[in-house]
């Protein structure tokens, strides 16, 4: 599905794009990121092999090469991340036979309805977006709107500040209520991109364009999670995983309890026929 705008044919004049769209089927407020360059990826590199004192599987940066300018067409996303409320509607809706992992004979744990929902594949993600007539995002919707066209680090800026996300054991140790961090907001006014729960995307893990990096992950195995999350125990985590260029590649059939996701509705502008 996506929003169809219509234009005067001789170009002169273009079509007001609101900012905001509340979505028909799931009723979830979208923000609008316009069409436009934006830089994705990074040149950054780690010399020191830092990734190797806590035996983590790949180097830093390397599979976030290289920095580009990118052009996307406008689009909304989720301002905020799906919640528990809004999966159990589509679950009755549609009679979808698996629930998360958590839930109780059909049922969210109480007082977590306004939570993001958790412990869903990247299959039941994504009949969720189908169903609400969206989609999951691409790794590049996603990252325009959380770092927005300057390339930014954070959603806030490009020094992290403790507090202003619910990420690792900095923050609450399980889910937030959605937007519960209100520093936790993208130039684009989409929340809890930075943490609370990481977000299923809609690519498989494979190398970005101009990337001659090999890595035995690459393929058709593995989907990208973005943004980072909050941890239950303590973890030792590098401030590149913060960062909102990194990818976390996972198989499509696995589930956590701190990966979510949101949705994008792409936007069409044609122009008028006179």
């Amino acid at each position: 599905m996506t929003v169809l705008l219509m234009t005067q044919a001789c170009g002169k004049k273009q079509a007001k794009i609101s900012a905001h769209l509340t979505s028909e089927r799931d009723q979830k407020e979208m923000v609008l990121v316009p069409s436009g360059m934006f830089i994705m990826g990074t040149d950054k590199v780690d010399p020191d092999n830092t990734h190797r004192t806590i035996g983590t599987v790949k180097p830093l940066f390397l599979d976030q090469h290289p920095q580009k300018e990118i052009y996307l067409d406008a689009y909304y996303i989720d301002k905020y991340e799906v919640t528990n409320k809004e999966y159990k509607r589509f679950l009755e809706a549609t009679q979808y036979i698996e629930d998360p992992a958590h839930w109780n004979e059909g049922s969210f744990p109480e007082g977590k309805g306004d939570h993001p929902v958790t412990n869903v594949t990247w299959t039941e993600a994504l009949a969720y977006a189908l169903w609400a007539g969206k989609n999951l995002p691409t790794e590049a919707q996603w990252e325009k709107a959380a770092r927005g066209t300057d390339g930014r680090l954070y959603p806030w800026g490009n020094e992290y500040q403790k507090g202003n996300a619910n990420i690792g054991i900095e923050g609450d140790r399980k889910t937030a209520k959605v937007g519960s961090y209100p520093q936790d907001v993208s130039p684009f006014r989409a929340y809890d991109m930075s943490g609370n729960v990481m977000e299923w995307t809609l690519n498989w893990y494979m190398p970005y364009p101009g990337n001659d990096y090999k890595h035995a992950r690459f393929g058709t195995n593995f989907k990208v999670l973005r943004g980072n999350a909050f941890q239950k125990a303590g973890h030792y985590f590098l401030e590149a995983y913060r960062y909102l260029i990194h990818r976390t590649e996972v198989a499509p059939d696995q589930y956590f309890e701190n990966v979510g996701f949101r949705c994008v509705l792409e936007v069409e502008i044609k122009p008028l026929l006179s």
